[in-house]
């Protein structure tokens, strides 16, 4: 019989010019993950801080957000992972644009 399985995940998009900044936060112990803290600003929409928890790293997610940053002909993808087979069950999934 197969297993069940499934999977939980969040996922958000946003244009260049909304990425305010952003900041990849190290790990106070060697077991905790790296985390990834993105600012976003909408005229419309105001001010919201996306913190991702990155149990596998981040990879190339600084050089995709640096690239995208303020550039209005990109999109970016964030998805997290919220039953992740990690010690804290969340995890970046994706950090990629479109």
């Amino acid at each position: 019989m197969p297993a069940l399985a499934w999977e939980h995940t969040v996922e958000w998009r946003f244009q260049g010019p909304e990425i305010a900044g952003f900041r990849a936060i190290s790990p106070d112990f060697d077991e905790d993950p790296e985390m990834l803290e993105v600012s976003l600003s909408h005229q419309h929409h105001g001010d919201t801080i996306i913190t991702i928890e990155a149990d596998n790293g981040l990879g190339e997610c600084a050089d995709t957000l640096s690239y995208a940053q303020g550039n209005p002909f990109v999109t970016v993808v964030l998805t997290a992972n919220l039953n992740a087979q990690t010690m804290n069950g969340t995890t970046l999934a994706q950090c990629s644009t479109r």
